[in-house]
């Protein structure tokens, strides 16, 4: 079968090669062998957002699951953020091309090699053919839209479509969740912390905490954040998380992963009407803590403006 040279039902031909080319052959997981470099499709389980690694490169962790209902971890390294696969929910579909596995701690595990590369669907049935692609020039065949069509009507069969996404309006604290939203201003607290306040139309149950703005040099238009009052909430966050949130753009919109929200009494007489709900992105890179930027396209930023 040879590469499309026009969009098919939905699908974007922008980030694909038109060249025509034999179809890629893709190893099912229950297959897989130590040792050998292979190409692999399957559903996002888990994953960590890409973050910087002890050493020069980024890292991102992805668990997928295909049809065989095995699963398989990733452990994918680049120099370049961008060459690290797009991934913004669990149940994305994900084809790691070049991909080496390997046996650690009595497991298969794949790692990226030289030329390595991804290409990211959105998992829901139905949902248009869509890629974002990392790395090298891909080409996107007619066996490939149908392997990812299977994978879309096993998923949903098959594996729970439970989620962390939440708006602020369901939020409750003492728990985590993943955040869609628009980043309206931003500062530095202090070395090892960073305040980004944010909305997503909808407005908490609690009055938001706020950071104190005394002496911080806040990025961001003040008058618009204060006319939108109890819409807007501050989150904090940490460590290695700092430096991705110096980068962000105002405006832009994000999906923040596991974050954390607690109660804040406040020390008063009246202490039920002050009760502050507080949200907090902790350091570390457990349970896919982290930050993604999410392009206009998005379908949950399309919810989003609504």
């Amino acid at each position: 079968m040879q590469g499309f040279g026009k969009s098919i039902r939905g699908f974007s031909t922008e980030t694909m090669s038109l060249v025509p080319v034999a179809p890629y052959t893709y190893t099912p997981l229950n297959l897989l062998k130590d040792g050998t470099v292979v190409n692999v499709c399957g559903i996002v389980k888990f994953f960590k957002p890409p973050y910087l690694s002890r050493g020069t490169d980024y890292c991102s962790v992805v668990t997928i699951v295909d049809q065989t209902d095995v699963k398989l971890t990733c452990m994918l390294f680049s120099r370049n953020y961008e060459n690290l696969p797009v991934i913004y929910k669990a149940g994305d579909i994900v084809c790691f091309h070049g991909l080496k596995i390997q046996v650690y701690k009595n497991k298969l595990q794949g790692i990226s090699t030289y030329g390595f590369a991804s290409l990211t669907f959105d998992g829901a049935l139905g949902s248009p053919i869509t890629l974002c692609a990392s790395g090298k020039s891909f080409n996107f065949t007619a066996q490939d839209y149908d392997m990812v069509e299977a994978l879309r009507a096993w998923a949903s069969m098959h594996i729970s479509t439970a989620t962390s996404l939440l708006q602020l309006s369901d939020v409750q604290p003492m728990q985590y969740c993943d955040l869609t939203c628009q980043l309206l201003g931003k500062a530095e607290v202090d070395g090892t912390s960073f305040l980004l306040k944010v909305w997503d139309g909808t407005r908490t149950k609690f009055p938001s905490w706020r950071v104190c703005m005394q002496n911080l040099v806040f990025e961001g238009d003040l008058s618009h954040i204060l006319r939108l009052q109890n819409l807007v909430i501050d989150i904090v966050v940490y460590d290695n998380h700092v430096q991705m949130a110096k980068s962000l753009k105002i405006g832009s919109f994000l999906r923040i992963y596991s974050l954390h929200t607690k109660l804040q009494p406040v020390n008063s007489e009246s202490m039920t009407s002050l009760i502050r709900l507080e949200f907090h992105l902790h350091g570390g890179t457990s349970y896919g803590r982290g930050i993604r930027v999410l392009p206009e396209s998005n379908p949950d930023v399309d919810q989003l403006k609504r």
